[in-house]
């Protein structure tokens, strides 16, 4: 049995203290493998993503992840949740987006400072480096060392993860209604 790790960590947003859910397991990167299917997941960025093509680490310009992954046998998975009703101070329309970028930006920033030496993130988002990627340019990557891929990029039922692997639900907003809670993901390759 896969054993989940959870913690509560505070941070502030706007002057108000937010609590993110942390949530950390880690299994051998053979166990992630059956969630990858990169032809069907790739095809929802080619019909729906803006950065498909216009970044290079989104498809089809992300590399395959057996490859990419080769020299490491282990996947470190993090969950951050984070409760919509924390951001009640903020106008509706604009609470499920904030709360979300809110919490995303949070775990990406704690898979950079804990990126091992031996080891990799899988960024919690797009690459974010540049404001415009050298890919529109036609160039190659400014920062090739400093760009991380993403698990949807490399193809990965990201919502299958989280139900099979941390029994967590991922919610979606729409118009008029807010989730309970936004959640964001990512992973540290290690050896």
């Amino acid at each position: 049995m896969i054993e989940v790790k959870a913690d509560t960590i505070v941070k502030h947003f706007k002057n108000q203290k937010i609590e993110i859910t942390r949530k950390v397991l880690e299994i051998r990167k053979s166990e992630i493998l059956p969630f990858l299917n990169k032809e069907e997941f790739n095809s929802h960025c080619r019909n729906a993503c803006p950065n498909h093509n216009s970044k290079w680490t989104c498809p089809p310009n992300c590399p395959n992840f057996v490859d990419y992954s080769k020299s490491y046998s282990k996947i470190q998975l993090f969950l951050f949740v984070t409760s919509t009703k924390q951001f009640d101070f903020l106008p509706q329309e604009e609470c499920s987006l904030e709360a979300y970028n809110f919490t995303k930006e949070e775990l990406q920033n704690y898979l950079r400072i804990n990126e091992p030496l031996d080891g990799k993130i899988i960024a919690a988002n797009s690459c974010e480096i540049c404001a415009t990627c050298s890919i529109i340019k036609g160039k190659p990557c400014y920062f090739p060392d400093k760009m991380r891929y993403n698990l949807v990029a490399f193809g990965f039922n990201v919502g299958k993860i989280l139900t099979d692997l941390f029994q967590h639900e991922l919610k979606w907003s729409t118009e008029n209604i807010i989730p309970e809670y936004v959640s964001s993901v990512g992973a540290i390759l290690k050896k």
